[in-house]
């Protein structure tokens, strides 16, 4: 039985006060200012990645939209993946990896259509799990009439891929547009939401993958009954909290659901608003005990002032106080000015957001927006600060 994650993980927190913290662009990340943005050649790009004075990999609505939805960070080798579907990938490689401190574009891992194909999209997200193997999703609108497919490399130096999973785990479904990673080796765990849209029964939840060897999988529909969730809840931002809790989001009315799962039977065990429905893509970590979601701007609006696909850290450790008591950073590192300061639009909302390393209290947090380029921030958060009880009596 779940609590709250302020009991789950021993948060020591003053009560009703979410950690202050800084959260600022790292600098030495894309041209010096934290953000790696459409197109943008870095010095020491590779070859391949470069098409005369732009970047191929990362592009934005005036060239080649919507074709990047999908990073991970690999703790194993600390560098940071991004998959493109641009071009053909028997000639253009578009898994494509990223140094985590600079975002310099240092190769590829490959795959041709040989292996890779079906779906509508035959490659859209991918996640790492602990191990450092490499799992890629394609995307299906309907898993009855093409199968949901994951992908694995063993690591970074894998030559190809093979095919550890197809087939259907809710009939009709729409699945590909999120994808997470837990676990190891033989322990591993993926999960992977279901789209609203077509409506079927059971897409208010999400599929979990096991395996017995690290290289076979299996899926098992997670049946949440009732409603919430709705349909398509954890379609645009799913992470896991820990091995049977899943956290998604499809934004609709800022609300994020939470789901504990024994085997196929999964149970809604809380609901908490963000900031806004135009925040969608998720990831959860502990950082210095403390329970965090970083979540991302990802919308259509390109007119407004405020919208910069911004990413937003909130304090889950008690999920009931007022929402301005467990946000504790907001931030953007596009240009404050001129015409890159307001966000390129994107119309299907998508996009991942990573938690990179954590060492104590400091965390590195990549976001994607789709059309908007990766985001590098480091978020620091200040020491908790707690009532000392200096005569003994416990108050």
């Amino acid at each position: 039985m779940r609590l709250t994650l302020g009991c789950l993980f021993g948060v020591t927190a003053a009560p009703g006060l979410a950690p202050a913290a800084t959260f600022d662009p790292i600098e030495a990340f894309g041209g010096g200012d934290g953000w790696r943005a459409p197109a943008e050649v870095l010095e020491g790009d590779a070859p391949d990645s470069v098409e005369g004075i732009f970047y191929r990999y990362l592009d934005d609505n005036f060239g080649s939209p919507n074709l990047e939805r999908g990073i991970a960070y690999n703790h194993t080798t600390g560098n940071l993946l991004l998959l493109s579907r641009n071009g053909d990938p028997d000639f253009s490689k578009g898994l494509r990896i990223l140094d985590g401190v600079t975002g310099v574009d240092k190769g590829f891992l490959d795959f041709t259509k040989a292996v890779v194909e079906g779906g509508t999209f035959s490659r859209n997200m991918i996640t790492v799990a602990d191990d450092g193997a490499i799992f890629m999703a394609n995307l299906t609108v309907d898993a009855s009439a093409s199968p949901f497919k994951i992908y694995r490399w063993a690591d970074e130096t894998a030559t190809e891929p093979t095919l550890v999973y197809s087939g259907t785990p809710l009939a009709g479904a729409r699945m590909g547009d999120t994808l997470d990673a837990i676990g190891s080796g033989a322990n591993t765990r993926l999960v992977a939401g279901y789209g609203n849209n077509p409506n079927v029964p059971g897409n208010n939840s999400f599929a979990v993958f096991d395996t017995d060897d690290g290289v076979n999988f299996t899926a098992t529909h997670v049946e949440v009954t009732g409603t919430p969730p709705a349909a398509g809840d954890f379609r645009l931002g799913i992470s896991f909290v820990d091995e049977d809790t899943v956290i998604g989001t499809q934004g609709l009315d800022a609300t994020v659901r939470m789901v504990d799962f024994t085997g196929g039977t999964g149970t809604l065990v809380d609901s908490f608003t963000t900031d806004g429905s135009s925040l969608r893509p998720l990831d959860f970590a502990v950082v210095n005990g403390r329970p965090l979601m970083a979540i991302q701007e990802a919308s259509g609006d390109n007119v407004s002032e405020i919208a910069r696909a911004r990413i937003f850290v909130y304090d889950l450790s008690d999920s009931s106080l007022p929402l301005a008591e467990r946000k504790i950073a907001e931030a953007s590192a596009l240009p404050t000015e001129g015409p890159l300061a307001i966000q390129q639009a994107n119309i299907n909302g998508t996009g991942q957001v990573r938690f990179g390393p954590i060492d104590g209290r400091t965390a590195i947090i990549y976001g994607l927006s789709t059309n908007n380029g990766i985001q590098a921030f480091q978020l620091t958060l200040d020491a908790a600060s707690i009532p000392g009880d200096f005569n003994g009596d416990g108050v």
